[in-house]
């Protein structure tokens, strides 16, 4: 008992330290930064008069199979080289040329910022009217709606759950037409306050400067972009593409240490982009990103001059501590001599060993790979493991040649089942190896098992919500009718703990529809959107973002990160593979 009380006194006195705890643990390098930040001097803004140094350096985009390169100025506080600042019509221009290149490549119009200034006081105003405030005396930036200020164009969604637009080159309907039932709720406005954070936007000799790296976070990602500076270049990788740049990449001498401001900046923007982005903080008891690197001890390395030491703090970060499927490290910072060491929390590691495990069990039964589709008796079973979109022209390319694709398979899949004196009386959707894809992909699945579909998402933040309402048009006659679904079949879907992200949230919502019934085991959640993101000294990594997908019963939003809970157990996997077993357990169910 003794021996009890003295553990729990001496972890009540670290906790009464706080962060200054740490810095007896640390080396002599760490102990200033740590002494700053429990003084609470790492988050103040030293108000004084910069001396501001301007450097010209190219710009590389990596958004198509041409590289892009352009000069753009930026600007540098006191002396320090590794922390760039723009100015406001820098910042516009490298938005207007990346953005509109994304919004083009989804038929959208250009992007354009109007930048209206009044001393402190500066508002921007995109093509679609939306605008946000940035006032430079408080260090504030007030967003009148962030979810519509960022959306891709003017009459997309708040939130765009189904990317594609409904209609062809030529204009003629296609694949998805929106229900009239389908509405938005704007959320409340957002303000971001880097000056709680340390940091300073900067008004000085009438220019304006705001970090480069908040641009990244804040705008850039919401189009598939991400800045990296690396002290000679600024590189804009694209998420699709993130070895593209690979030698712009990397400068030609490479710091190996990080100096004291750029540790102070990566550390305050870390904070600062994950409180505002990370779309779990309520469900992992988050308070504040700064608390948690404290109570965590993560707040040492990621304090270190040592990159190696910080890049692997914020993968464990990710991999370790947020555990959630979604959120990892994708990339080494250009400083960092090795790869991070990916140490995966429990959840995950449960679900690669389910992922092993049941692949392992399939092969056994389908050594040459799951047959897409496949008829046993009266049921038919669809499987594939990714939601696969590739926009492929399916009215015209034969849906038989493109099985790799979700919606051509699925277009398949109801031309055989609905075949002149077919057999098949009950239909089953295998997602029991799924880990997840394309969004669109999943919309076409929902529509064509339940006619009448509906996928939602909301942003916790700024509390907008958004629930698509639509139907698929199943048989490519360019109608939406009762004709364009297998609702009039038996339905059934099969889970697992592998079905992930995407392979999650069909089940939820056909759990939801009380139309089709799951087997297997309970699915895998991955409710939030991935977000890729970079931190000031070179990291790329990804996080469960805002963004999250949802379904509503009874008017209310409820997200799907807990999964589905499959209406009959089925408890071991050999049976799922076991096609005739199934059909007979299905057949027994309804009764035949």
């Amino acid at each position: 008992m003794k021996k009890l009380l003295s553990i729990l006194l001496a972890l009540t006195m670290v906790l009464s330290l706080g962060v200054t705890a740490f810095a007896d643990e640390t080396g002599d390098e760490n102990k200033p930064m740590i002494e700053k930040l429990a003084s609470g001097e790492l988050f103040t803004v030293d108000e004084h008069t910069y001396q501001i140094d301007t450097k010209t350096v190219p710009l590389y985009q990596g958004f198509s199979d041409e590289e892009s390169t352009f000069d753009i100025e930026i600007a540098f506080l006191d002396g320090e080289t590794n922390v760039p600042y723009v100015t406001l019509e820098t910042m516009k221009e490298m938005l207007c040329r990346w953005i509109s290149m994304a919004k083009a490549s989804e038929g959208g119009k250009s992007y354009d910022l109007e930048i209206e200034k009044n001393g402190d006081i500066v508002i921007l105003t995109r093509e679609n009217q939306y605008p946000v405030k940035i006032n430079f005396a408080e260090n504030t930036i007030e967003f009148y709606d962030y979810d519509a200020f960022i959306k891709i164009s003017p009459d997309a969604p708040l939130m765009d759950v189904i990317a594609s637009s409904g209609y062809d080159a030529n204009g003629e309907p296609a694949l998805f037409q929106k229900s009239d039932t389908s509405f938005e709720r704007y959320g409340d406005p957002l303000t971001l306050k880097p000056g709680d954070y340390g940091i300073d936007l900067v008004y000085q000799d009438d220019e304006y400067y705001v970090p480069l790296q908040l641009i990244s976070d804040f705008i850039l990602t919401n189009y598939g972009g991400n800045v990296v500076y690396n002290t000679e270049a600024v590189c804009l990788v694209y998420i699709g593409r993130p070895d593209y740049l690979e030698d712009a990449f990397y400068p030609s001498v490479v710091p190996e240490e990080r100096s004291d401001d750029l540790i102070a900046f990566n550390y305050k923007e870390l904070c600062l982009a994950l409180d505002a982005l990370y779309g779990l903080k309520a469900q992992h008891n988050i308070t504040d990103f700064n608390n948690l690197f404290q109570s965590t001890g993560l707040v040492v390395p990621l304090l270190s001059k040592d990159p190696q030491e910080a890049g692997q703090a914020l993968a464990d970060l990710c991999c370790k501590y947020f555990d959630d499927g979604h959120s990892g490290g994708v990339r080494a910072s250009y400083m960092m001599k090795d790869a991070v060491k990916r140490n995966w929390g429990p959840s995950c590691m449960h679900r690669f060993d389910e992922v092993a495990r049941y692949k392992e069990i399939r092969d056994a039964v389908y050594p040459d790979g799951a047959v897409p589709y496949e008829e046993v008796g009266n049921t038919a079973y669809i499987t594939f493991d990714n939601f696969v979109f590739n926009d492929l022209d399916y009215y015209t390319e034969k849906a038989e040649d493109n099985l790799d694709d979700t919606v051509a398979l699925m277009l398949y899949a109801y031309q055989q089942i609905t075949r002149e004196n077919s057999p098949i009386e009950n239909v089953v959707l295998d997602l029991s190896n799924n880990g997840g894809g394309q969004a669109d992909a999943a919309a076409f699945v929902l529509g064509a098992f339940l006619g009448d579909a509906s996928i939602s998402m909301m942003n916790p933040a700024s509390g907008a919500l958004v629930c698509e309402n639509y139907k698929v048009d199943l048989n490519l006659d360019r109608q939406f009718d009762e004709k364009d679904s297998l609702k009039d079949y038996n339905l059934f879907c099969i889970e697992s703990p592998v079905s992930f992200s995407c392979g999650n949230l069909v089940p939820c919502a056909l759990k939801n529809s009380d139309k089709v019934t799951l087997l297997g085991r309970p699915s895998s959640g991955g409710a939030c959107v991935v977000f890729r993101q970079t931190t000031a000294d070179g990291c790329v990594y990804q996080i469960s973002g805002f963004k999250k997908l949802a379904y509503m019963k009874n008017g209310s939003f409820y997200d799907i990160d807990q999964g589905a809970t499959p209406d009959y157990v089925i408890p071991n996997p050999k049976q799922l593979y076991d096609r005739e077993y199934m059909t007979d357990y299905i057949n027994n169910l309804l009764g035949k």
